[in-house]
């Protein structure tokens, strides 16, 4: 498929998925929003779950920036939340993560374990990081650190369909930092 047709898939994909949630999001009417043949959709992506799967995460990895890691724990994580909320208050970025909490389908749902997996393994590492340059105790669970300042933003957006307000962000980073401090 050329990148102007797969690019039009995957935004009728988003589109479809952010006005009118996943069930929405049919072979059928992505083809129709974006001008191609059903059948070229089930040749490039087998099924509905692989083309939504990679319309979700080509959103995500364009819009969810990663930092490099610095050697000042605080501004990472400050910018990685900073980063987190930006992409929530997305409508495209806010549907993706109720999405996360619905099953789709096996095959989706492994795919979208693996993909929010490896994008948790950057924080992890900006938390071991802070651990190896003596910023943080030694004995922090990077896992847990990172579980405890997501957490509570994923879950506004999952439960009550609001984004943690920025400033709010950066407070929740600047007190679990507080309490791991070496």
């Amino acid at each position: 498929m050329i990148p102007e047709l797969r690019s039009a898939v995957f935004a009728a994909v988003m589109r479809l998925l952010t006005e009118r949630g996943p069930q929405a999001v049919t072979m059928a009417a992505v083809a129709a929003v974006a001008g191609v043949h059903e059948s070229s959709l089930y040749r490039q992506f087998g099924t509905r779950e692989k083309l939504l799967y990679e319309a979700a995460s080509r959103y995500s990895d364009g819009a969810l920036r990663q930092h490099p890691v610095s050697d000042d724990v605080r501004a990472d994580l400050r910018a990685t939340m900073a980063s987190l909320v930006d992409y929530l208050d997305t409508p495209q970025g806010a549907a993706i993560v109720r999405l996360a909490t619905v099953t789709v389908s096996p095959e989706f749902d492994r795919e979208s374990t693996l993909y929010w997996h490896r994008r948790l393994d950057h924080s992890i590492g900006i938390v071991r990081n802070g651990i190896a340059t003596g910023q943080l105790r030694p004995d922090t669970d990077p896992r847990l650190v990172v579980d405890a300042l997501i957490g509570p933003v994923l879950a506004r957006v999952a439960l009550f369909r609001a984004v943690m307000a920025k400033p709010d962000a950066m407070r929740l980073v600047d007190q679990v930092l507080r309490g791991l401090l070496a």
